[in-house]
């Protein structure tokens, strides 16, 4: 009882101290993303158009309209209460990927004292891109925690209810659509099929609440909008952005982009094979569980790797597979010495890369060079080694 008093005080010293900082820091960056959000949800209960951006913002609006219409009963507060409102919803969240993770991971138990060092492990490792999420005010956690919700329904074989989730976290951003795939090419076809419905449902949703006539005006101004402001050339040439498709264009000076596009197919296409390779044979329930998760774990990499925008906010996914990993570490004592390697150059090269550890200029340089997208490919071969350990271990049982 002690051990959980003690972090639960923790959790309330730090989310506490986050809360103020963000109090102090927001109104300075005008709020950074939340401006656009606030505005959003503003033009939704006036019957305006998000998607034309005012002088006044950082960025312009990219969502559909239900994440607008989620935004509408926030944005009739002040913006300083609207944003204090959705900081500390983002604080929710993050607690309840840990615990949700957890849930799907543990496939026996560890002791508390080795669960604590985990979530602390796996707090300091991310806990650059929590931050940055958090500072910026993006959706990034929420929409992790939508699709761990997703995958946790689904292990309870509740697809519909799974797939719902799953389908919210798609209507925030497109990239999590990539469980579609991953679903069919398991030959889990009812899943696909119902994330797809729900995606269709949740187009049609905001209808009830806005009309239909203004529902269908968004949806036609969506599209034309997120090609024009996210998909141009220059925002790839941005050192920033850690995703493999801005990578060619630094690290081959004169490319074209449709050699640039092929180079990042070809490396999506080696990457998704790890994730189609499988054991066809039976296994115990709670290992196919784990196994399962590996397959997560290696989609939710793919995720930030493959936004055409790839903020730092957005590697937020990472918290689960590095979860899964260092549980993986915890269950066989550290014993794999190649896992434990490859997270340890992970977590090198993902938190030192920061303007806290080596300034703004230099952080600049290692961003220039991808060292991010490099990170994340470690913590990659790190779950592949671990699938394949364990695929090995499950023909020995068999």
């Amino acid at each position: 009882m002690s051990r959980k008093i003690v972090g639960l005080s923790l959790i309330v010293i730090i989310f506490s101290g986050l809360f103020i900082q963000y109090q102090i820091r927001a109104p300075r960056r005008n709020y950074s993303d939340y401006s656009c959000f606030y505005k959003a949800g503003k033009d939704i209960l006036q019957g305006k158009n998000p998607y034309i951006k005012d002088s006044e913002e950082i960025s312009t609006f990219k969502y559909t309209p239900i994440f607008a219409l989620f935004m509408a009963p926030l944005a009739i507060f002040d913006q300083r209460t609207s944003a204090s409102l959705f900081f500390l919803l983002n604080l929710c969240a993050v607690f309840f990927i840990f615990k949700l993770s957890r849930k799907l991971i543990f496939y026996k138990e560890i002791s508390a004292n080795n669960e604590f060092l985990l979530f602390v492990f796996v707090s300091l490792i991310n806990f650059r891109f929590v931050l940055n999420c958090l500072h910026s005010a993006q959706v990034g956690l929420f929409i992790m925690l939508a699709v761990v919700f997703g995958l946790f329904f689904i292990s309870k074989a509740k697809n519909a209810i799974g797939a719902s989730f799953i389908g919210i976290a798609v209507m925030i951003k497109y990239m999590p659509a990539l469980f579609i795939p991953y679903f069919f090419i398991k030959r889990k076809f009812k899943i696909s099929f119902l994330i797809l419905v729900a995606i269709v449902i949740y187009c049609l949703l905001p209808g009830l609440f806005i009309g239909l006539k203004y529902n269908f005006f968004l949806l036609k101004e969506l599209i034309p909008h997120i090609s024009s402001t996210s998909l141009g050339e220059g925002a790839f040439l941005n050192e920033k952005m850690q995703s493999l498709w801005a990578f060619p264009f630094r690290a081959f000076t004169g490319i074209s982009s449709f050699s640039a596009t092929l180079f990042t197919l070809c490396i999506f296409a080696i990457l998704t094979v790890f994730i189609i390779i499988s054991n066809k044979k039976q296994i115990k329930k709670e290992k196919e569980l784990f196994t399962n998760c590996l397959d997560y774990g290696l989609v939710f990499i793919l995720i930030p790797l493959f936004n055409p925008h790839g903020w730092i906010h957005n590697f937020v996914t990472l918290i689960f597979p590095t979860m899964l990993v260092i549980y993986y570490l915890m269950v066989c004592n550290f014993k794999d010495k190649l896992v434990l390697s490859l997270v340890v150059v992970y977590f090198v090269l993902t938190t030192f890369g920061s303007p806290s550890f080596v300034g703004e200029a230099v952080q600049t340089i290692l961003e220039r060079f991808s060292i991010v997208i490099f990170g994340s490919l470690f913590l990659f071969a790190a779950i592949v080694k671990i699938k394949f350990r364990s695929m090995l271990s499950m023909d020995k049982e068999n």
